[in-house]
């Protein structure tokens, strides 16, 4: 019912989809585990090129935290996550009630938290 209701005033409606693309664009960390992976280290390895870019270029460099030399993955993801995803998350899960998506960013937020707390700064611990 106050679903209904609040979809009942077009500001709602406009307010509801910017929320939906802005939750879809930076979803990553709601995806089973390997996606997951797989993305943060593509959308790591973008990041790392910019630095990259910026500093062969002698421009000041926008996101000191992506050089490839000391970055910790695990740790721009936990950050990610605590700062962006978390709240955001739980505002659209109560709306919308998404027990598969947030499972994934449990089961996501453990992962990372794990390897920073065994000093890994990679994806993906290393074999054993």
């Amino acid at each position: 019912e106050s679903v209904k209701n609040v979809l009942t005033s077009p500001e709602n409606r406009i307010l509801i989809k910017r929320m939906l693309i802005k939750c879809a664009d930076i979803s990553n960390p709601c995806r089973p585990l390997p996606q997951c992976i797989e993305w943060a280290g593509r959308i790591s390895e973008e990041y790392f090129a910019q630095t990259d870019e910026e500093k062969r270029q002698g421009l000041p460099v926008v996101m000191p935290v992506f050089d490839r030399n000391t970055c910790s993955i695990p740790k721009s993801q936990i950050s990610f996550i605590d700062y962006f995803i978390t709240d955001m998350f739980d505002a659209w899960d109560a709306f919308a009630d998404l027990p598969n998506l947030m499972q994934h960013l449990d089961n996501n937020f453990k992962y990372w938290k794990g390897l920073d707390e065994r000093k890994l700064r990679s994806l993906r611990p290393p074999p054993e």
